[in-house]
C-alpha cells in the first residue's frame, strides 16, 4: 500500500474512492462493499445481494436483499446481518448494525475523518486511546455539528424548538440514569428488562444525549469546538492543583 508521509492513502483498500465518500459509512459501504474497524480487528463485507427486477424508471425504488458478514482478524465470522429494502436503506442499516457491534467492542468504523492516523496506528492489535493518537481537536466537534445539521435538514425536516429539545434532553439523560442506576446502583432491572449488553445500551443513550446537545448548539449558533476548548482551558486553570490536593481522590 502506497503512503505519503507515512499517512494512510485516500483510497480505501485501493478502490480509488473519492475522498468525500469516505466521510459516510453507508456511502463507503455502497462503493466498496466493505467497512473496516478503526482497530483493524473487524471487517464488514457484503457477501450476497439479490434484487427484484424493476422498470428503468423505478430504479429509485429498487427492492434488494443484502447479506453481510462481520469477520475478525482471525478470519472468523462473528456475526451476520440480513436486510431488505432499497439499496440506501440497506447500506444505512448494515453500517448501523456494524457500528453497534463495534461499540460493544470499544471500537468504531474507520473513516477518512481519522486521517491523522498512520499506517502503524491502524494495524495495532489494541485500540488506540485518544491520548495515543494525534487528533485535530479543533475540527472533531465541528464535524459532528455539520453531520447532525445535514441529517436534520435532509431526513429530520427541521429542528424541534429549543424548548422541545431541552425536554428531550432531560428525557434522554433520565434514560442514562436509569440504566446506570440499575446496573451499578442499588436498584435492579425488572425481569426481562435488562439489555443483553448494558454497555452498548448506555452508549446508545449517551449518543442520544450527544445528538440533542449538538442540535441545541446548532440552533443557538454555538461552535462546540470553541466552547469545549474554552471550557477545558477554564478547568485547567481553575483545577490544575485542586484535584491533586484532594485527599479523597488519593
Amino acid at each position: 500500500m502506497n503512503t505519503v508521509n507515512n499517512q494512510l492513502p485516500e483510497d480505501y483498500m485501493l478502490h480509488r474512492i473519492k475522498p468525500e465518500y469516505q466521510n459516510k459509512a453507508n456511502i463507503l459501504l455502497a462503493t466498496t462493499g466493505v467497512l473496516n474497524s478503526l482497530s483493524g480487528k473487524y471487517t464488514l463485507a457484503i457477501t450476497n445481494c439479490t434484487m427484484k427486477p424493476v422498470a428503468l424508471s423505478s430504479m429509485n425504488h429498487q427492492h434488494c436483499l443484502y447479506k453481510a458478514s462481520v469477520i475478525n482478524q482471525d478470519d472468523v465470522v462473528v456475526d451476520t446481518f440480513n436486510c431488505e429494502g432499497s439499496p440506501n436503506q440497506c447500506f444505512e442499516y448494515l453500517a448501523h448494525r456494524f457500528e453497534q457491534l463495534l461499540t460493544g467492542h470499544e471500537d468504531q468504523i474507520y473513516l477518512k475523518q481519522h486521517a491523522e492516523l498512520t499506517l502503524d496506528d491502524i494495524l495495532v492489535t489494541e485500540i488506540c486511546k485518544p491520548s495515543q493518537v494525534s487528533i485535530d481537536k479543533q475540527s472533531s466537534l465541528s464535524v459532528v455539528q455539520e453531520e447532525v445539521d445535514e441529517w436534520i435538514n435532509n431526513l429530520g425536516v427541521r429542528y424541534f424548538s429549543e424548548l422541545t429539545n431541552l425536554s428531550n434532553l432531560i428525557e434522554e439523560v433520565g434514560e442514562v440514569a436509569r440504566l446506570i442506576g440499575r446496573e451499578y446502583g442499588e436498584q435492579s432491572f425488572k425481569k426481562g428488562e435488562k439489555p443483553e449488553c448494558i454497555k452498548t445500551a448506555i452508549a446508545d443513550e449517551l449518543s442520544d444525549v450527544l445528538f440533542i446537545v449538538v442540535c441545541l448548539a446548532n440552533q443557538l449558533g454555538i461552535n462546540l469546538d470553541e466552547a469545549f476548548a474554552n471550557n477545558m482551558d477554564k478547568k485547567t486553570k481553575r483545577d490544575k492543583s485542586r484535584h491533586q490536593n484532594n485527599d479523597k481522590l488519593s
